[in-house]
């Protein structure tokens, strides 16, 4: 399969193109990309197994809509795996591994100045698979990398609030520097503090989403 189609289908369902619940066919994909049925459908099942879309019987596949609920469940897992794997990291890291977060970081800060969120959203993945390529667990780190993919919908709604960007440009230095230092406890304090936000600001936007249809049911 051209890694072109999943990677490009991941990206347009986690900026909107496809909203959350909407349908999305293999014809529709086979047209929009110029591809054969069967490469859309090895991609539906990549997408699927990243928890982006969802086959439900008697209606296809749908881009996933989660529930605030949802979303506190994935983000507490994922404070439980990351935590973890802070724990099980050997610190310091060595030093070419920090100058690549450096380098990866530098990046992220500069796409986006530029707005460029596609850019932010590549670089944040890979500073991230760097960063947990230390954890002495690769299965660990892969359970980490998953349920990432999966949080991306959510982390994206906050793109474009630039206080909230600019204090994740400041964690990701937070975390550099605390994986030069020697302190366990100081490196997974601030992974746990990279978290939270999204996942609030994803309940905000659900609320105002279906708060008033639901209030007006009887």
């Amino acid at each position: 399969m051209p890694t072109s189609l999943l990677k490009d289908l991941e990206n347009d369902i986690i900026f909107g193109v496809y909203p959350p619940g909407s349908r999305i066919t293999e014809d529709s994909v086979m047209e929009a990309y110029d591809v054969k049925r069967h490469v859309v459908r090895h991609a539906f099942a990549e997408l699927e197994s990243h928890g982006l879309l969802v086959h439900r019987p008697r209606r296809g596949v749908e881009v996933v809509d989660y529930t605030p609920d949802e979303v506190d469940a994935l983000y507490d897992l994922r404070i439980v795996l990351e935590t973890a794997a802070a724990r099980r990291t050997p610190l310091p890291v060595a030093p070419a591994l920090i100058e690549q977060l450096r380098d990866i970081a530098s990046q992220h800060e500069a796409a986006l100045r530029r707005e460029d969120f596609r850019g932010v959203y590549e670089l944040n993945q890979r500073f991230h698979e760097r960063q947990y390529s230390c954890c002495d667990n690769p299965r660990l780190a892969d359970l980490i990398a998953r349920h990432a993919r999966m949080a991306q919908p959510i982390r994206v709604v906050k793109y474009d609030d630039k206080g909230h960007m600019t204090a994740i440009v400041d964690q990701h230095r937070a975390i550099i520097d605390a994986m030069t230092r020697t302190s366990t406890d100081a490196y997974e304090t601030a992974v746990r503090n990279h978290l939270p936000a999204s996942a609030e600001a994803y309940r905000i936007l659900y609320e105002r989403r279906f708060g008033q249809r639901r209030a007006g049911r009887p």
